[in-house]
């Protein structure tokens, strides 16, 4: 897959979490609130695939790869939405159920990550 390819799938998923997540708010619906903040968490895994592919490192295989090849390419920022994203948004929103205002800017930070590795990959 290319990094344009992952950068499309990001932001698809974001959108279908948005649809899911908010329709999962307006109706009290736990269970589209959940999946959506899983779609939300692979919009940033996908996001990140992207810039890791695009700046030629192989694309990591799990959390810790995503994390280590990150923090080689001095992506701070985008280590810190991805801590967010996996504690608020797949741990706890997903796997637990659990709603912690954390969720809302988990979800902010995911929306940051993706403009950010798209104006990345726009100027490599």
């Amino acid at each position: 897959m290319k990094a344009r390819d992952h950068l499309r799938s990001a932001e698809e998923f974001y959108e279908a979490g948005l649809r899911e997540y908010e329709e999962g708010r307006k109706t009290g619906n736990l269970m589209k609130m959940r999946e959506g903040c899983e779609k939300f968490f692979h919009a940033y895994v996908e996001a990140c695939a992207a810039l890791i592919q695009k700046t030629g490192f192989p694309e990591p295989d799990d959390h810790r790869e995503r994390f280590e090849t990150l923090d080689k390419l001095g992506e701070k920022t985008l280590i810190e939405a991805g801590d967010l994203a996996f504690l608020y948004l797949h741990r706890y929103g997903y796997y637990l159920g659990m709603m912690r205002p954390q969720v809302d800017e988990g979800i902010k930070r995911v929306d940051e990550a993706i403009k950010y590795v798209r104006r990345k990959i726009a100027s490599a």
